[in-house]
């Protein structure tokens, strides 16, 4: 029996059990990876398919009467793999929780309830990242709560923990011999929201899997004096006449034009290969799974040191790396024989029907330049968001491993029906075929600087890997 006909008879409970030292902190002593999701039953030989799907987010169910033949293709896809995996974009909460987070009166980000994550789990999902901006929303508790909830859906979390040793831990998939090795991070994260070390007999904050970075901000000779003689207003003592100082906690450089130079924290990116090469060990195929919106949601490439970052978690073991975050495509890389996907777009976005959501500032589009300096009284407006199309576009991604090498990476196209009413929008749905047609181009557009070529037949792209 295949793991698809186990779940359409019934849902599978989760049974976790974690152990005092089950989790792998971040040193250089040697630990096992994190306990086995033994409830996905893989195929106990032959080829592997890991479905990767894009930012999820689902606060109301799925009406009987929008799941017609567009939408079942989709969900075929997903379920037609051994696992298959999405980033979900919000909390799942209950009881006294969910009751004070409708009560809040200021503008707040949506949120679930069980009955989401049960409907994740029929969709065909098996792993759900929690390592993103949104994770702790309504705060600890309520990323914990999320994270019980997946649980007791069947589903696993990836991403969080009770401290960083247990949100930086890949998780195991696989009930038998063969596992496949899932780590979620994320590059767009708020400083309350990532998790950190437990020391002795001081515990650590619970959080997200991290991966910091800096920036270091380049302005013309003007705005660099302008910021200069602001410095002490904002953070008290004096500036010297230099071409360098900082600004809350931030370098600013004088040169020719304004620039954002991002720099990833080097003990993260370590922390996170030694989790993957550790991981490697064990599992057959290792996914990494990373939640990015840098440079900003307007652009179609990444920030330059995620595409970095991406080839050292290759080199590390890593055999797909699968991006989200800025809702929309990004371009696919093929790497010493490893895929990927910089960004796979939105794959469900369902939000609280009359609930504006709150304006974080990675959603909100704002400028690196002022996301870094820390003045969002200088944003800019994001010409991308939820009025545009493609933010109602995206794709599915699956990838066929055999003997742990990748032997296929195909992406299908998602239409969220942006043309749509309201009520029926951002529900995934196979494209008709000009539409599909465009989605593809453009993600083979994308992809051309990396020298990726993808051949687009039937609706769906192929990438080629030699």
């Amino acid at each position: 029996m295949t793991r698809r006909a186990v779940q359409a008879g019934g849902a599978l409970l989760l049974a976790v059990v974690v152990a005092a030292g089950y989790a792998i902190r971040r040193s250089s002593a040697r630990s096992p990876v994190g306990p086995p999701a033994d409830a996905v039953a893989l195929p106990p030989t032959g080829p592997l398919t890991i479905v990767a799907a894009g930012d999820t987010v689902i606060s109301r169910p799925i009406a009987r009467s929008d799941r017609d033949d567009a939408f079942n293709a989709i969900v075929g896809v997903v379920r037609g793999a051994s696992i298959a995996i999405t980033n979900l974009e919000m909390n799942l909460l209950g009881g006294a929780a969910a009751r004070t987070a409708r009560g809040t009166v200021a503008p707040r980000w949506t949120f679930g309830s069980a009955a989401e994550a049960a409907e994740l789990r029929w969709l065909g999902f098996d792993v759900v990242g929690q390592a993103n901006n949104h994770a702790t929303d309504y705060g600890p508790e309520g990323m914990a709560e999320t994270r019980a909830i997946l649980v007791d859906s069947g589903l696993v979390p990836a991403g969080s923990g009770r401290d960083l040793a247990e949100a930086s831990a890949p998780v195991l998939v696989g009930s038998g011999a063969r596992k496949i090795a899932v780590l979620a991070v994320a590059i767009s994260s708020r400083p309350e929201s990532i998790a950190t070390s437990t020391r002795g007999i001081i515990s650590g904050r619970p959080g997200i899997n991290p991966l910091r970075y800096s920036a270091i901000v380049t302005v013309d000779g003007q705005t660099y004096e302008t910021l200069r003689r602001s410095a002490p207003a904002l953070q008290g003592g004096t500036q010297p006449a230099s071409d360098q100082f900082t600004l809350l906690g931030t370098t600013i450089r004088k040169g020719a034009q304004t620039s954002v130079n991002l720099v990833p924290d080097p003990q993260d990116i370590a922390a996170i290969l030694v989790q993957i090469d550790r991981a490697r060990e064990t599992a057959e195929a290792v996914v990494l799974s990373v939640h990015s919106h840098e440079p900003s949601n307007d652009s179609g490439e990444p920030a330059e040191f995620f595409r970095t970052f991406a080839r050292q978690a290759i080199d590390a073991g890593a055999a797909l790396v699968v991006g989200h975050g800025p809702h929309r495509l990004r371009g696919v890389e093929i790497y010493k024989g490893g895929g990927i996907l910089y960004s796979v777009g939105n794959f469900l976005y369902r939000a609280e029907e009359g609930q504006p959501p709150a304006t974080d500032p990675y959603d909100a589009g704002i400028d690196m330049y002022s996301l870094a300096t820390g003045t969002p009284g200088g944003t800019t407006a994001s010409r991308f968001g939820v009025a545009s199309e493609e933010w109602w576009e995206g794709g599915v991604a699956v990838a066929t491993f055999e003997a742990g090498a990748l032997r296929s990476l195909q992406v299908h196209p998602v239409d969220l029906g942006w043309d749509l009413p309201a009520a029926r929008r951002g529900i995934p749905r196979k494209p008709i075929a000009p539409s599909a047609v465009k989605i593809l181009e453009r993600l083979a557009g994308l992809s051309q600087r990396y020298d990726t070529t993808i051949r687009i037949e039937n609706g769906v792209a192929t990438v080629v890997l030699e």
